[in-house]
């Protein structure tokens, strides 16, 4: 663990320096880890409460957030992959083999899901079938009609 806070006296709260940690922070988050599980890894940690205000008081990093958040979702998409192309260990049969396959789904269907909220136009499941409608003007169809019966006649 990575020591980005620095130390006081107990009974005073650590002094943190954002520049140090938040970059630490969005790496673990682009890593696949939530906000509150990068937080920990610190040590020692900063609040969620602190991190939370930072986000909303610094625009940069905000883009810089979400940029981590997408990363993640990546992140958690590559990890369904590996779930679903792990082999099941040689040793499990009968009841425990059907436990670790319930397990895995368990793990693939919480990364689909966090991953779709993550990146919803990525790897969401609804399907977007939205009509770019034009309007079509019936009078100027019948005009351009009659000419080419005109012109023909």
């Amino acid at each position: 663990m990575t020591t980005a806070i620095a130390q006081r006296s107990a009974g005073r709260p650590p002094v943190i320096d954002p520049a140090k940690v938040l970059p630490q922070v969005l790496a673990h988050i682009a890593s696949g880890d939530a906000l509150s599980t990068a937080l920990q890894r610190l040590d020692p940690a900063p609040s969620y409460t602190w991190a939370k205000v930072q986000l909303r008081t610094n625009s940069d990093l905000q883009a810089a957030y979400r940029a981590a958040i997408e990363d993640r979702a990546d992140a958690l998409a590559d990890d369904i992959i590996a779930l679903a192309d792990s082999e099941p260990p040689a040793h499990l049969e009968g009841p425990a083999l059907s436990a670790w396959v319930q397990q895995l789904k368990l793990r693939v269907h919480a990364r689909e899901w966090t991953a779709s909220k993550l990146r919803p136009r990525v790897y969401g499941q609804q399907i977007d079938v939205s009509v770019q409608h034009t309007q079509i003007s019936i009078l100027a169809a019948l005009e351009m009609a009659e000419k080419r019966v005109i012109e023909l006649g």
